[in-house]
């Protein structure tokens, strides 16, 4: 018999409903603390979610939550409903998913927070500055113009690093919360069909 190393659907069902209440709650905090801006679970979600859920609905459900979030959310800061950024957020979301899937339910902890977290964290920091450096005619098309948007930013508007900070800090704080829980349920699942096999290996 193969060993599963996803989390069984009973319990990914409860896990996805968890990661629907935390996404919707964090998307709008920074509209009365604008100091956690991209302080979010996110990131950390699509990357445990591509490591330990199985099926469609690990990133459906998820990117599903975000692209509504977004869609409720956008008004509040004056820009329409469907924005070009979003794209190039869901992009990102799809990359970090994937990367997940490529470190897998058995990467430790620490690799995985602090290394594929931190990972998560560049990659939706880099794609999206650079988006707005591409978009934004504030600006110049060059390497110095570049460096502003990954660094600085628009003046008037928070700086990109706080931005990049928070993304860091928040994907390694909830990716270590995420993966123990993940690694916990599946322990548990393991567990619980060993005990079911030996009972039926008793049984015949």
């Amino acid at each position: 018999m193969q060993k599963s190393h996803h989390v069984t659907p009973p319990r990914q069902a409860w896990i996805l409903l968890a990661a629907v209440i935390v996404i919707g709650v964090s998307r709008h905090i920074p509209l009365s603390h604008p100091s956690l801006y991209n302080f979010s679970p996110v990131l950390a979600i699509f990357l445990v979610s591509g490591a330990f859920l199985k099926g469609k609905s690990s990133w459906l459900v998820p990117m599903t939550v975000v692209l509504l979030s977004d869609m409720l959310i956008n008004p509040t800061y004056g820009a329409s409903l469907l924005e070009p950024f979003m794209i190039v957020s869901l992009l990102s979301y799809g990359i970090i998913f994937f990367m997940g899937k490529k470190a897998g339910s058995k990467t430790g902890i620490i690799r995985f927070s602090c290394g594929y977290g931190i990972l998560s964290a560049l990659i939706f920091h880099s794609l999206t500055c650079s988006f707005a450096w591409w978009t934004n005619p504030f600006y110049a098309k060059n390497l110095t113009g570049l460096i502003q948007a990954l660094t600085l930013g628009e003046p008037g508007y928070a700086p990109a690093y706080l931005f990049l900070r928070n993304s860091i800090l928040s994907s390694i704080f909830f990716s270590v919360l995420f993966h123990w829980v993940a690694t916990y349920e599946l322990k548990k699942f393991k567990s619980e069909e060993s005990k079911r096999l030996r009972t039926k290996s008793a049984a015949i």
